[in-house]
């Protein structure tokens, strides 16, 4: 049983390591070099804007019947006869809701019909996870894992027709269009795979199971739909508030890229995390040592990682874009230090997530939110996407430090400042051997393995990752 938990663990994450980030870096910046700043810029607004109100679309079904299909498979029959037929009202009021705003935003014509496609695939995509949540319950974790990349491949292939082998013009009505395949074919194998276990599926509206649902998800619903809004009403506001905004956009695509596939690791990490710590307080286990090692592995790498990024941003730039500019040089540069905190944050947010405190984190995530409508409002008018940017990192930062003091408060965590400032000292040094490295000019390639080998060397000198912590992390895994 061990052993299969592992090897399902490493398919997932060698499945999506494979997928997600080629998707990213490989296909979404193909499109972005071939149709430019400005047409990209409109693409990732009306994306942001479709993802502002996906909360409606699941509202806890896809945890609330991957738990309750696991504790009991004769359960999928009757949760599927009462959460499908919701899921798919929830989907009309997405669509309806969504679209409405977007109109009052001001969209139009193309825009607007770009934005019902888009629309249309949040909702393919939120039913495979709903379809993968029932797989999932019913313990088929390997069968899981390969679905969990099944869109993103079609995908691949179908804008590799589009942007490699010139099987249509590439805009980005045919880049959202390939999307829409994608998710329409991955829907339909998805349903397939499920099917052969559902028998007997009458729907109805459970009450008992609605009302359960409803009251166990608020919380969650209302913490994803405020952080939600604050990390993607930035590409809103500057498409509004700042001259050629679809242009901005389009530039802070281009520095945030890197970014959202460095974040589909450590969003993986978390999601490990979250059982992982659930396991402990219940037991009422050791915690410290998990949350310092979990400190280690992940917000060092993040620091390195960010410093790196932002000593070699112009150099990175070249190599991602053939069209780069230093605008987007500099924001990269900035914007990839939201790593830091985000990591943090996967943390200690995931930390009280697992304890149950969703009362404590609606209420920082509310104030962040408030910060970041704040500053967005008094930067991006006079900065653009480099104002964004600061505001990202503001905002990122109040909560994780908000989370860290809760954590310390709630669960007697001994973190002390001297842990702290051992990862401050860690960034400098880290900061300042880099430079250096810089001045030389070695190449790009060569300065990276110069400053990963450098990095774990600082890290085990300076005490933050030890040997003893990554076997401790690795053996309760598996127990």
């Amino acid at each position: 049983m061990q052993k299969k938990f592992l090897t399902n663990v490493f398919i997932l994450l060698a499945l999506n390591l494979l997928i997600k980030p080629f998707w990213i870096l490989g296909v979404d910046r193909a499109v972005q070099n071939a149709v430019g700043n400005f047409q990209y810029g409109v693409y990732a607004n009306l994306f942001g804007f479709s993802l502002l109100f996906v909360v409606l679309l699941d509202f806890g079904i896809n945890n609330y019947t991957s738990t309750t299909v696991a504790k009991d498979h004769d359960a999928i029959n009757q949760q599927f006869s009462t959460l499908f037929p919701l899921k798919i009202v929830l989907s009309l009021v997405y669509f309806v809701v969504t679209l409405l705003i977007g109109f009052i935003y001001g969209y139009r014509g193309n825009e607007l019909l770009l934005l019902a496609v888009m629309l249309f695939n949040q909702i393919l995509a939120f039913f495979i996870l709903y379809f993968r949540s029932n797989v999932s319950g019913l313990q088929y974790f390997r069968t899981d894992a390969i679905l969990s990349v099944v869109d993103r491949s079609l995908m691949i292939i179908f804008c590799s027709l589009i942007i490699w082998a010139s099987f249509a013009n590439i805009t980005i009505e045919s880049f959202v269009y390939a999307q829409t395949f994608g998710y329409v074919l991955s829907t339909i194998i998805c349903f397939l795979i499920l099917k052969p276990h559902l028998s007997a599926i009458h729907f109805n509206f459970d009450k008992k199971v609605l009302t359960k649902l409803f009251k166990n998800a608020y919380p969650f619903a209302l913490l994803a739909l405020m952080m939600t809004f604050y990390a993607r009403l930035d590409i809103i506001l500057i498409k509004k508030i700042f001259p050629n905004g679809d242009i901005e956009n389009g530039l802070y695509a281009k520095a945030n890229r890197l970014l959202e596939a460095s974040n589909m690791l450590a969003a993986m990490v978390s999601t490990m995390l979250l059982s992982l710590f659930a396991k402990i307080i219940s037991q009422k286990e050791e915690l410290q040592k998990m949350v310092k090692t979990s400190m280690s592995i992940m917000i060092a790498p993040a620091t390195m990682l960010a410093v790196f990024c932002s000593i070699y941003n112009y150099e990175i730039m070249e190599v991602l874009y053939k069209n780069h500019s230093d605008g987007a040089a500099k924001i990269f540069g900035i914007v990839i230090f939201s790593f830091i905190p985000m990591c943090t944050m996967y943390i200690f947010g995931t930390l009280l997530t697992a304890n149950g405190n969703l009362k404590i984190l609606n209420i920082v995530v509310a104030v962040a939110l408030l910060v970041n409508i704040s500053l967005n409002l008094f930067l991006i008018p006079a900065y653009g996407a480099y104002g964004a940017a600061v505001s990202a990192i503001c905002t990122h930062s109040i909560v994780a430090i908000c989370s860290l003091f809760y954590s310390k408060k709630v669960l007697g965590l001994n973190i002390s400042a001297l842990n702290i400032l051992q990862y401050i000292l860690f960034a400098v040094i880290f900061y300042l051997m880099l430079y250096f490295i810089h001045q030389s000019e070695i190449k790009l390639m060569m300065a990276a393995l110069i400053s990963g080998f450098a990095g774990i060397s600082l890290m085990f000198i300076s005490g933050i990752l030890n040997y003893r912590s990554l076997l401790q992390l690795i053996s309760s895994r598996i127990k």
